[in-house]
């Protein structure tokens, strides 16, 4: 942990000061950071780097959701209608699962799914069970059954980390034994806000154990590899008064009914600018960074933190199109991942304005049977 043990003393600059830049303030060791009032504004062409466009290739058409995970060369993505998940190697379609139903060893729609590539099984969460299957046969090979849960990734060969919520109803991080289904500890209990802002875990790796639990105040940590060892902290930050006030840290499922109006009209007032999602949180060459939702209609914003310097992006509209390029998924070594699936004449506007980028992007669009789509890799400089 001597890594991130560095970037808390680097952010220990930060927290000797009551302003950082760009207006971003600490309180009693809380960074906290501005939202739409302080991002920045930009085109994806001006921040991206490393730019790789790879289109995703199969004899069938492909019918692709929001959901991937990479494993070095490999990416599995999960079809749009939640039934079928894709194994591609190098963009290649390889394999794919599809055990939809209600028998034996069937499910009825792919919630999260997490892939061990040491011990060649895909494990398939589906409400509150998760199926275990061997890879590249797709042989069932098992089902673990724990109360709601809602997000899961691999803490080592036999461990998942999932969050959830336990047979007493409180929410927390529990380990999860992969061979006997069996609950083998749990890092602590979180708020049930924190269950609903920040289910996704889709950067949590056995090399890459970071955990970010959301609420009022966000706390981002990094998980020992031993279960009974607990966390390191590494940051704590809010978005002040764009964030959740503190009175809803104690969502559950067994809140009131007033406390549910309470909640809803807060969203409601405030729908233009809350922070309701915070994902693929990051720690790489001594920087954290993360993507959070400004807003109930999901305004996607980028947030690095180093040393004293707190960067907010918005915006990532790509020349001539007609949407925003936004990740996806995250590669092993941080770089990020975008499904474009969609078809070249909506994707691109008539402006003719393009890009190196675009128009390499229009060309590959294109030129992809059955208009499959196409993955972007990229980094955020």
């Amino acid at each position: 942990m001597k890594l991130f043990r560095l970037f808390v003393c680097m952010t220990a600059g930060v927290m000797l000061f009551t302003e950082c830049k760009k207006g971003n303030t600490v309180n009693d060791g809380i960074l906290s950071i501005n939202n739409s009032s302080e991002s920045q504004e930009v085109e994806f062409e001006d921040v991206a780097t490393d730019i790789r466009i790879v289109p995703l290739i199969s004899d069938e058409p492909l019918g692709c959701s929001t959901q991937m995970k990479n494993y070095g060369s490999t990416t599995l993505i999960v079809s749009s209608d939640l039934y079928t998940l894709y194994f591609f190697e190098d963009g290649k379609l390889t394999a794919k699962l599809n055990k939809m139903g209600r028998g034996h060893g069937e499910y009825t729609s792919i919630t999260d799914f997490v892939y061990s590539p040491a011990r060649k099984i895909v494990y398939i969460l589906n409400s509150s069970r998760i199926l275990k299957y061997s890879v590249p046969d797709m042989e069932y090979l098992g089902l673990i059954e724990q109360p709601n849960m809602m997000g899961i990734a691999q803490h080592d060969d036999s461990t998942l980390i999932c969050r959830m919520t336990s047979p007493d109803q409180k929410p927390g991080i529990y380990f999860i034994n992969t061979d006997n289904g069996q609950i083998s500890g749990k890092l602590k209990d979180i708020s049930g806000l924190s269950l609903l802002m920040n289910a996704d875990l889709s950067y949590y790796t056995p090399e890459h154990r970071i955990l970010t639990d959301a609420g009022s105040t966000n706390t981002v940590s990094e998980v020992s590899a031993d279960i009974n060892e607990g966390e390191d902290i590494i940051l704590k930050f809010d978005f002040g008064k764009d964030g959740m006030p503190a009175r809803f840290d104690s969502l559950s499922e067994n809140v009131d009914m007033d406390f549910m109006m309470d909640m809803g009209q807060y969203l409601n007032d405030h729908r233009e600018t809350v922070v309701t999602e915070i994902t693929k949180t990051m720690f790489k060459d001594n920087t954290m960074s993360f993507w959070y939702n400004s807003g109930l209609v999901g305004y996607r914003h980028y947030c690095r933190i180093k040393g004293d310097e707190v960067v907010t992006y918005k915006g990532f509209k790509a020349s001539g199109t007609n949407g925003f390029i936004l990740p996806n998924g995250l590669t092993d070594d941080g770089q990020y991942v975008t499904i474009i699936d969609s078809l070249p004449e909506t994707f691109f506007d008539d402006s003719g304005n393009r890009s190196e980028f675009t128009s390499q992007l229009e060309k590959a669009m294109k030129s992809q049977a059955f208009n499959n789509p196409i993955l972007v890799f990229y980094n955020i400089k």
